[in-house]
């Protein structure tokens, strides 16, 4: 009988505890935006590499997206496509991106976002490659850094081969 009390207190602790983390979606932004980088990240990467050509991830404010064109904000028939046919269409990324076709996903307000080195712009060449100059070899690497919800997550492009982790 006295087991029984115990486990019914303790299982009692443990789900007000857990609870809480529920009702925190913040946590569940930042790992969704996170996936949603590192997913957008290697597309571009593919891309580039099966349609032999440049692909540029374009960062935005509040979004990150592939455009096969170096501006920003990418023009309509310059937007890479995304694999499904159909972005998240979050209400984030409605509001970042404009279309449901591009692949691009919006960042919600509750996430921070940043890159090291601070760019607006790189690309993936024909080969895979990163490079933030087209008339530069060296690329030194990149981490995005999303934070929300007492949660840090990083993703990172390695140099020379793109490796996205």
């Amino acid at each position: 009988m006295v087991e029984l009390i115990i486990v019914i207190v303790l299982v009692g602790i443990l789900s007000a505890l857990a609870i809480t983390r529920f009702f925190d979606r913040t946590v569940y932004d930042t790992e969704t935006a996170t996936e949603q980088l590192r997913n957008i990240l290697r597309y571009g990467q593919k891309t580039a590499i099966a349609q032999h050509r440049n692909v540029f991830v374009v960062l935005g404010p509040n979004s990150a997206g592939l455009c096969f064109a170096n501006e920003n904000p990418c023009s309509v028939p310059n937007q890479v496509l995304a694999p499904s046919g159909q972005n998240s269409d979050s209400a984030a990324t409605r509001a970042a991106c404009n279309s449901r076709t591009w692949m691009c996903e919006g960042r919600p307000a509750s996430i921070t976002a940043g890159a090291n080195p601070a760019i607006t712009f790189f690309g993936f060449n024909s080969l895979g490659q990163p490079f933030n100059n087209p008339n530069a070899a060296a690329f030194g690497g990149l981490t995005f850094t999303l934070s929300g919800g007492g949660n840090t997550r990083t993703v990172s492009v390695a140099p020379e081969t793109g490796y996205v982790f």
